[in-house]
């Protein structure tokens, strides 16, 4: 389970950029980009963040209808 400041800082990244693929956030974190997909993927289970495939690539994206 991600944890809550790994959460507030992606919604952060997302509201400035709405649409990120895990290697941008993975870069704007400095982190492994296995990890940070399996944090997103997390969060999409969550329902925190929501995602759609476009081309071989997973976009994540801030839904007004996620939870808050």
């Amino acid at each position: 389970m991600p944890t809550p400041m790994l959460l507030l800082i992606v919604k952060s990244l997302l509201e400035k950029t709405p649409f990120l693929i895990h290697m941008d956030i993975a870069k704007e974190l400095g982190k492994d980009k296995a990890k940070v997909s399996g944090y997103l993927e997390a969060m999409v289970d969550y329902g925190d963040l929501s995602v759609k495939r476009v081309g071989n690539s997973k976009v994540y994206f801030i839904d007004k209808r996620s939870k808050k």
